[in-house]
């Protein structure tokens, strides 16, 4: 189901904006950042490439 890249996605971007909101020390700023821009990065490239080719 491609849905479920997209939220990953999304789920991303959340993740890459919570140390903007706020409460975070340097070190977990870091962390959130590339974690979410590695999460938002493979769930967007995941839903655009579309459905699987079965044989």
């Amino acid at each position: 189901m491609m849905w479920k890249n997209w939220v990953n996605g999304l789920l991303g971007l959340w993740v890459l904006v919570i140390p903007f909101l706020g409460i975070a020390d340097s070190t977990l700023t870091t962390t959130l950042v590339i974690t979410g821009i590695i999460i938002a990065v493979l769930g967007f490239w995941s839903a655009s490439e579309g459905a699987p080719r079965t044989m």
